[in-house]
């Protein structure tokens, strides 16, 4: 369909606009086109939009709240509509669909777009308190929605079974006079509707539809046949955005201010740009392709000479497959962190050293937050599963030296070993697990990661900066956790490397049963031998009852500790263990030899052996 193609027009075309008053009305004469010769002198910067682990992400609409809607792509390749609200990526997809996709967001958070089912029919959607509901232009074939207002009324495109396309305004038809296909894609808060029509000469134009029924006709004088013009959004102060593509050229986006010619914008580095949204502030949104094949959402905000010269250097990166050594050459308009990282990188992981601690802290997109802020004159290590392709556009850094181990912003790395490793998991359970510590010991090379869990979520990161492998398939990774007071607060978690995870260079792990053991347990006594005291560890898998009885070699009866109602949960420490002072019940030291020690609960008594030694 038109409105999923791309589209180009060369820069030094200028636009024309005709400002004579029409009527809507049947019969009435088409737009007469009146040039324009005014320039308008904005400034952009541009700003990327990512998720982590999303290759393909195509914005097509904005808000004013600065949140987007727009489609990617599930495992499977098929286009599916996504959400991004607050940072928070949803994905909706209508069941049994070839295909399900977004072209409309209003301030209220509702999404409108149209899916395709299984006879390549098109339905309207609308999002509406978090479901899709269909919408579909009353008595028509195919409805396909591109706009919505804040009222929730919608606009779009009507197709018949001869691919006859028309336009609605919510449930009226809307045509420009002498157009053998209309097609509307927006309207404003003003009533104002933008769009393109095909004339009897098959050829596209853009048009503006007034409130008062007049039409602005939108033509490139220097293009008489135009592969397509496309005008796809306009906001309430007039402001235009639109696309349109010369025969043998890439497709190209505009901005049109009232009284102005269009001004390109493209992401620069870019092979191709499609912007489709505007905002009340004048930021443009839409998305651009790159040539390792990923797709990049973006908004381009009006700003400044001074920042658009500031911000308007551009470095382009290539990353290698697997592990990669990184500096960031420029800083870009808006706070970079560890996602905003990974999401430009199209990365499995960041890595960054804790200089301060001299350790590794790291980062990966199954986590909570944003993770930890990127500078200048810092290395940092990412994985990517595929050779990336990186723009960064920004500003010099100002005061930051070079970094020695990531020289020329980017280090690539030859030995193919896995020289960086993290694991990384969420903790289950309703208990709120916030300072716990986990140690992540490789059994084969006995090294130790360790990491503190925030939001239930942890990661654990080592790297060798000689690029000698860390880890290996087949190694076992053995985890263990502790709690704030340093107690033992889990079973033991063993995880074994796979191929899989050795390539992302990442083992994700579930964490569950924290705080409560998998059964009840009597473990040995510590120290042992001892003299005088002595600790005896347990765990409860259940809320019991607890004594630990104390008996001689012969059986006799030596000591009674009883500890009343546990909780279950891990009693290891000396905190938590039962204590032994090695005297018996009359407060006399005990004296060497063998001794018996017996865990008894309601359900449960298991016993060990101890030795006194003098």
């Amino acid at each position: 369909m038109h409105h999923l193609i791309k589209m180009k027009l060369p820069l030094f075309l200028c636009l024309i606009i005709c400002f004579t008053s029409h009527t809507a009305a049947q019969g009435v004469e088409p737009p007469v086109p009146v040039l324009i010769s005014e320039t308008y002198t904005e400034h952009y910067i541009y700003e990327t939009i990512d998720v982590p682990d999303v290759d393909f992400l195509e914005v097509t609409s904005s808000n004013d709240h600065g949140h987007y809607a727009g489609n990617t792509k599930n495992k499977d390749g098929k286009l599916i509509g996504f959400t991004l609200i607050d940072g928070q990526l949803t994905t909706y997809d209508v069941p049994d669909s070839l295909q399900t996709t977004f072209y409309g967001l209003n301030n209220a958070g509702q999404a409108a777009g149209f899916y395709i089912d299984q006879d390549d029919i098109s339905h309207g959607i609308i999002l509406q308190d978090g479901a899709l509901v269909e919408w579909n232009f009353p008595d028509a074939l195919n409805t396909q929605i591109f706009g919505i207002t804040e009222d929730g009324q919608v606009v779009g495109d009507i197709i018949d079974a001869n691919e006859v396309v028309n336009g609605f305004v919510g449930e009226m038809h809307f045509d420009v006079p002498g157009a053998t296909t209309t097609f509307v894609d927006h309207i404003n808060a003003s009533g104002v509707i933008v769009g393109s029509y095909i004339d009897a000469e098959e050829k596209y134009h853009g048009f503006i539809k007034y409130p008062d029924g007049s039409i602005a006709d939108i033509n490139v004088p220097g293009l008489p046949n135009p592969e397509y013009i496309f005008v796809n959004a306009i906001n309430d102060s007039g402001v235009i955005v639109f696309r349109a593509k010369a025969p043998n050229d890439i497709a190209r986006s505009y901005v049109l201010h009232p009284n102005s010619q269009p001004l390109e914008l493209q992401y620069p580095g870019s092979v191709e740009t499609v912007l489709r949204d505007i905002d009340m502030d004048g930021n443009v949104t839409g998305y651009y392709d790159m040539p390792d094949g990923r797709r990049h959402g973006c908004v381009v905000r009006p700003t400044s000479k001074a920042d658009a010269e500031r911000f308007n250097n551009v470095f382009h990166t290539d990353l290698t497959k697997g592990l990669n050594m990184l500096s960031i050459p420029l800083e870009s308009t808006q706070p970079m962190t560890a996602r905003s990282l990974a999401g430009l990188a199209g990365a499995t992981f960041v890595i960054a050293l804790d200089a301060d601690n001299q350790s590794f802290i790291g980062w990966t997109p199954n986590a909570p937050n944003d993770g930890f802020p990127i500078e200048g004159g810092q290395g940092y290590i990412v994985n990517v599963p595929q050779p990336r392709s990186v723009i960064h556009v920004g500003a010099h850094w100002m005061n930051k030296g070079p970094v020695a181990a990531a020289p020329n912003s980017v280090l690539t790395t030859i030995p193919r070993e896995t020289w960086a490793f993290v694991v990384s998991g969420q903790l289950k359970g309703t208990q709120n697990f916030n300072g716990y510590q986990i140690a992540v010991r490789n059994l084969r090379t006995n090294t130790v990661m360790a990491a503190q869990v925030q939001d239930n979520y942890f990661v654990s990161a080592t790297a060798d900066l000689n690029y000698q492998s860390v880890v290996q398939v087949g190694d076992t990774l053995e985890l263990h956790v502790t709690d704030t007071n340093g107690n033992i607060a889990s079973e033991k978690f063993s995880f074994e490397v796979t191929p899989t995870s050795l390539a992302n260079a990442v083992l994700s792990v579930n964490l569950d049963g924290i705080g409560k053991p998998q059964g009840n347990r009597l473990l040995q006594n510590y120290p042992n031998p001892f003299n005088p005291e002595t600790w005896i560890p347990y765990q409860l898998s259940e809320d019991s009852p607890v004594s630990v009885t104390i008996y001689d070699s012969t059986g006799k009866l030596i000591r009674e500790l009883s500890f009343g109602l546990q909780t279950a949960g891990f009693y290891h420490s000396h905190g938590r263990a039962a204590y032994w002072d090695g005297k018996n019940t009359l407060g006399e030291r005990v004296a060497s030899g063998v001794y018996f020690y017996r865990l008894g609960t309601p359900s449960f008594q298991q016993t060990r052996r101890m030795i006194v030694l003098k």
